[in-house]
């Protein structure tokens, strides 16, 4: 195996100055790097990132947590985080959890000394041995009611999505959260439609905010049965604010199997703008998120070094017109 003291041999210059080019940090003369750089292409060295991991006793993986890794939602951010950790020398790798197994799951990123861990579950990860990550080097984002965050400012984009549906002379919204009850309160997009729907002619009606078991069940199967289930209340409604775009198609084909008319007889709403949701029928009006934003974002609060435990980074999001209100 070729090391970094054949590459210095070979570029004739001392291994301090290969492990300065091979970092990008610290003083090289142009001179000096050109020469590593060819000894590093002639002798074909491939970097030991065990080693240097061994040394600093944490590794440069970036483990992010995800409920759900067939909503495409987490892909888009998954494939953004991927970009951003190889800019940084530094890769990502997901781990599939729920709220009663991340407890093991954090146990065994802290005994492999994860760089970071990005939590992307609709849980927060309290547990009490906090501090032994903190004294490890290990951050933690979006893991606990403290810490360094990423929020989604949904705000912008449901004011957005509820003056659309009041242009559209809606009044009898529905809402398809899909969580579980006790965590939808929490949302922001559950809050911002509690506290503003009347402002824009909207009836607030606790009963047609709609709480499922996603992720335990798929989103796509819970906007269906949810769809479903306010069809057969027989309540009167004329618009649907689903969580994500995968809820919403569920609830587009509730709606198709039950002969109701989009957007004439009901306006749709989803959230997430994925890339399919321009192709449905109708196409559906979405409220976006900047996903590259949003997973630079964790992927910075992990690797970079000016980071405090109040650090908060605000993520924007804006309604996209099509055709489903």
């Amino acid at each position: 195996m070729v090391t970094k003291q054949d590459v210095a041999k070979r570029a004739g210059v001392s291994t301090a100055t290969v492990g300065r080019v091979l970092s990008g940090k610290g003083y090289v003369s142009a001179e000096a790097r050109a020469k590593v750089e060819e000894a590093i292409r002639t002798l074909n060295y491939r970097r030991n990132n065990l080693a240097a991991n061994l040394r600093k006793r944490k590794s440069n993986v970036i483990a992010v947590l995800v409920e759900d890794l067939l909503n495409p939602y987490y892909m888009h951010l998954a494939e953004a985080m991927v970009c951003r950790a190889k800019e940084k020398n530094s890769i990502v790798s997901l781990f599939a959890v729920n709220d009663r197994d991340v407890r093991q799951v954090l146990d065994d990123l802290l005994s492999n000394r994860v760089c970071g861990i990005v939590n992307l579950a609709m849980f927060t990860c309290d547990f009490s041995w906090y501090d032994t990550f903190l004294e490890e080097g290990i951050r933690l984002i979006n893991c606990t009611a403290t810490g360094p965050k990423v929020i989604v400012d949904y705000a912008e984009g449901m004011h957005e999505a509820m003056a659309c549906l009041q242009r559209a002379g809606r009044t009898r919204p529905a809402f398809i959260a899909g969580i579980e009850s006790w965590l939808a309160p929490g949302d922001l997009r559950v809050s911002c439609f509690r506290e503003n729907a009347e402002r824009y002619g909207l009836s607030y009606d606790p009963d047609l905010v709609l709480c499922g078991n996603y992720p335990m069940v798929k989103a796509h199967h819970v906007g269906y049965e949810l769809c479903e289930s306010l069809i057969g209340s027989e309540k009167p409604f004329d618009c649907i604010l689903c969580m994500t775009d995968m809820m919403a198609l569920g609830a587009l084909k509730a709606l198709f199997d039950h002969g109701i008319k989009v957007p004439q007889d009901v306006s749709v709403i989803g959230c997430d703008d994925l890339d399919f949701t321009g192709f449905f029928q109708p196409a559906l009006t979405t409220i976006a998120v900047d996903k590259r934003a949003e997973a630079y974002a964790y992927v910075d609060l992990i690797l970079d070094e000016d980071v405090s435990e109040h650090d908060v980074r605000r993520v924007g999001t804006k309604l996209i017109e099509r055709c489903s209100v």
